[in-house]
């Protein structure tokens, strides 16, 4: 018998039901909800009219009639509150739900199956169970382990406060969760000025750097002028690597609380 996989932590997400959670949803999110297939999940996004992301997640259809939202970060209840907002005279109903996740084996990249009730969806070279019972105590090594597969894969999670990034700060098209040509949402014209023109002043990026802590947050630089908002931070092989937005006039090393970390790699635009 296969031992199961390792707790991760609760993960939160929006479940949405009815006839027309699919137009609900397309309507609302930043990527194209119809090239979603059944089984499938994607990148998407939802964006304040002013164009920035105050919900990020991986919207998934597991093939039951419903969709499930899996938010990376920010905070479930108030996503959901606000989202019923636009809901109108649509048939669809927003709900929180918490599952533990489990840091599993490799499946292929972008699926989503049923298991027992649980949802799995696929990572490429890991993937990510949602069992249905949420709050089982985290395995604090898989935790670090996970956050450093995001890391390296420049896959972040908002923080959990008021919208403050504009879509290129987090990669989206790297990520895929915006798209150009689907027709209108909140923020579109924001998302697609800033495609074409260009004018965007930070960029989601790698960083490595020495050992020793690095907090989450924003961090000024020695000048008190250049800020930096660390997403996430991770140990690797002797040193810590960390997801950050950073300014797009930093190019090679940057100097946060007095350490130097270097600039590995800037995930799209």
């Amino acid at each position: 018998m296969t031992a199961p996989a390792s707790a991760i932590g609760n993960i939160h997400c929006i479940c949405m039901q009815g006839t027309d959670a699919r137009r609900f949803a397309q309507a609302q999110f930043a990527a194209d909800v119809g090239e979603l297939a059944l089984e499938r999940w994607q990148w998407n996004a939802w964006l304040t009219a002013q164009g920035r992301v105050r919900a990020l997640m991986h919207l998934v259809d597991p093939g039951s009639g419903t969709l499930l939202a899996v938010l990376r970060g920010g905070n479930a209840e108030t996503t959901r509150t606000t989202l019923a907002n636009y809901i109108l005279r649509m048939q669809v109903t927003l709900a929180v739900r918490t599952f533990t996740g489990r840091y599993g084996g490799p499946a292929p990249m972008g699926t989503a199956r049923a298991d027992s009730g649980d949802v799995v969806l696929g990572y490429g070279a890991r993937s990510l169970r949602l069992e249905a019972v949420p709050d089982v105590p985290p395995d604090h090594a898989a935790q670090e382990g996970w956050r450093l597969e995001d890391i390296r894969q420049g896959w972040p999670n908002l923080p959990a406060d008021e919208p403050e990034f504009l879509p290129p700060a987090l990669g989206l098209e790297h990520l895929g969760a915006v798209s150009f040509d689907k027709g209108c949402y909140p923020g579109q014209e924001i998302a697609a000025r800033l495609h074409h023109r260009g004018g965007h002043k930070h960029r989601l990026c790698l960083l490595h750097g020495p050992p020793g802590p690095l907090p989450t947050g924003e961090i000024h630089g020695p000048d008190g002028t250049i800020s930096t908002r660390v997403l996430d931070v991770a140990t690797g092989p002797g040193r810590v690597e960390a997801l950050a937005v950073i300014p797009v006039s930093i190019t090679r090393q940057i100097n946060l609380l007095g350490n130097i970390y270097i600039v590995q790699h800037e995930f799209g635009a």
